[in-house]
């Protein structure tokens, strides 16, 4: 009989260890999931979101940079009825753990307690673990948020 190695127990560990992480990244949706689109700001203090192709019940993801270095992720949605959902991809609860959401027809589901929230409630707010609404506006088919705005969540994410 061969003995066991504390080099084999050590690779053991390892792999365990391994496996757990790939685990765990593929149940918060960051295993080659929906990719968020980056927006930044134009020269009038204004993010313009094209909102062509949001289907109701679909919801996209992005993630603001400015030009300080202010990174916020956001969630942009259509409820059933078409109405424009936007919130901050955080709340205030699990905002620490910086897991946000994820989209599962007309739910939102928080990735970190697994409670979820329809997406036609995102504009009305609440608090603890909903997400937080970000103020905006819809001007045609063009979805318009002030980077004012969007940095009033930036305590989410720092």
């Amino acid at each position: 009989m061969r003995r066991f190695k504390p080099a084999h127990g050590i690779a053991l560990v390892l792999l365990f260890v391994g496996v757990v992480l790939v685990a765990e990244l593929a149940f918060e949706g960051k295993l080659g999931g929906a990719q968020s689109g980056r927006v930044s700001p134009g020269r009038d203090g204004l993010v313009r979101i094209s909102l062509e192709g949001l289907e109701p019940l679909q919801v996209r993801f992005f993630q603001f940079l400015n030009a300080g270095n202010q990174e916020v992720r956001f969630l942009v949605g259509r409820d059933a009825a078409g109405d424009v959902a936007v919130a901050f991809d955080a709340n205030e609860v699990c905002a620490k753990s910086k897991r946000g959401y994820r989209a599962e027809g007309e739910w939102l589901v928080c990735n970190k307690c697994d409670k979820s929230f329809r997406l036609a409630e995102v504009n009305a707010g609440g608090g603890g673990c909903k997400p937080v609404p970000l103020q905006h506006r819809v001007d045609g088919n063009e979805l318009i948020i002030a980077e004012s705005d969007i940095l009033q969540g930036w305590r989410l994410f720092r």
